[in-house]
Formats: C-alpha cells, sequence, structure tokens
C-alpha cells in the first residue's frame, strides 16, 4: 500500500465518530497506529485533558511510550506538556541537548532509547484539547511534512472526539443533517442572487463580495447569508466590502 493510500484510509477512518465500532478510545488508538505507519515514528502515545484541566492518557502504541508519557505527568515536564499548554507544536529534535528545558525527561528519553521527541497539538477551533507525543530512536527527529501530516492526523481525531455520542446515529438524523446542508447552499445562493442584481454583478462575482464582506467581518457565511435573505442586512452593505478583506470559508 503506498503512503497516499495509508494517508486517506487513516482519515476516513479517524474521521468518522458515527461509525458502531468507533469510541474514543478506538479514535485515540487509530490516531496513534496511524502517526507511527504514515510519519514512521518508532512510538506514538496521545494524551487528552480531563475536566480538571490536566491530561491523561487516551492511547499509546507500546510500553515505552506508555512510560514516557507517565513519567512526563509525574514530573510535570516534557515535549508533550509544553505543547498542550502553549498550544503548538513542539519539536526536541536532540533530547541529549534539552536537559535545561527538561531535566528530568530528557535523560528518561535517552535512557528510554529515544533521541528526539515531536509533540503536536490535538486542537479543536483554536482550543487546544490535547497532544500527540511522537519518540524517535535517532536524534533528527522527523521531516517538516511528516510533522504537517501528524497535525492533520490529530486535528482530524480531535473534531471527531468532541462530536463523537454514545448514541447511535439513526438514518433519519443523517438524511437530516443532509437537508440542512443542501438549505445552507440554498439560502447562500439566494443571498449572491440578492447582491448580483443589486450590484449589477455576475453570481461568481457576487459570491465573491458575500466571501469578502464575511472575511472583513470575521464572520460565518451562512449566518450573513441568512441577515440578507431576511432584510437585517443590506446587499449594499456587502457590496461595499473591503476589496482586500480575506475570503471567508465554507
Amino acid at each position: 500500500m503506498s503512503r497516499e493510500q495509508q494517508l486517506a484510509e487513516a482519515v476516513v477512518g479517524l474521521a468518522d465518530p458515527f461509525a458502531d465500532d468507533v469510541d474514543p478510545v478506538v479514535l485515540g488508538d487509530r490516531l496513534a497506529r496511524a502517526c507511527v505507519d504514515i510519519t514512521g515514528a518508532d512510538a506514538v502515545g496521545v494524551m487528552v485533558a480531563s475536566a480538571r484541566g490536566d491530561l491523561r492518557t487516551l492511547a499509546v502504541t507500546d510500553e515505552r511510550a506508555a512510560f514516557m508519557e507517565l513519567f512526563q505527568l509525574q514530573t510535570d515536564e516534557g515535549p508533550c506538556l509544553d505543547c498542550y499548554r502553549e498550544g503548538r507544536r513542539v519539536d526536541a529534535r536532540d533530547m541529549s541537548a534539552c536537559a535545561d528545558r527538561w531535566p528530568q525527561v530528557a535523560p528518561f528519553a535517552l535512557r528510554s532509547g529515544f533521541g528526539s521527541v515531536h509533540a503536536v497539538p490535538l486542537r479543536v477551533h483554536r482550543q487546544t484539547v490535547g497532544a500527540v507525543n511522537m519518540l524517535i530512536r535517532k536524534p533528527g527527529g522527523l521531516p517538516p511534512l511528516d510533522l504537517e501530516l501528524a497535525q492533520t492526523l490529530a486535528d482530524v481525531t480531535a473534531v471527531a472526539l468532541v462530536t463523537w455520542s454514545s448514541d447511535r446515529v439513526r438514518p433519519a438524523d443523517v438524511s437530516g443533517r443532509v437537508q440542512v446542508a443542501l438549505a445552507a447552499k440554498a439560502t447562500v445562493d439566494m443571498a449572491s442572487g440578492m447582491i448580483a442584481e443589486a450590484g449589477g454583478l455576475s453570481l461568481p462575482e457576487a459570491r465573491a463580495a458575500l466571501r469578502a464582506h464575511v472575511g472583513g467581518h470575521r464572520g460565518r457565511l451562512l449566518d450573513t447569508a441568512q441577515a440578507l435573505v431576511r432584510r437585517t442586512l443590506s446587499p449594499r452593505d456587502v457590496l461595499t466590502a473591503d476589496a482586500d478583506a480575506p475570503p471567508a470559508r465554507d
């Protein structure tokens, strides 16, 4: 199986929190295993935050990763904890040079056979809910692309974790959510048509103006479209949006 196929299968497996065989533990195990298979990390641990804000181990690929996670929690230091607290990736490409930063964890990692460590945040809507610890035997760490792929897998998993529910999703629920998506698209199309008529624009130009307005006001596309349709926002207000404003995402 090619790496692209591995990545595609991993994303599909992590992105469906409604599957019958999926629960938070399964998602954590899949994320840890995917990081090993796709990035080449030698061991991986996944930590998530409890209601009190402290980290707890959710999944590990082997005992070495489990010991590293536990030792970081016991000593209250290490890449995984810094990653969670700072909300950003932490790269320790040579643990032998990290004794000043982590005086207890760095020597322990070396004794455990790990020369480098990376930690990427589990995050949802800019909120960090945990961290993924990737352990590598040799110093030097992982290439930038592998780290970006690990972050993508972590982001997908974080969304699945917070949307997972113990209640089974019924076919009617799935169909209803699809209809909501279609209704949202119809609202955006109607709003774009109103802007096009008011400004003498083509539909693509009107959609671009709508996105520019949303981006300039840091709002949501659907909320703005609904305001137009309900006449609480004028198409003229949209047409005066700063042309340099960043486009909004669907």
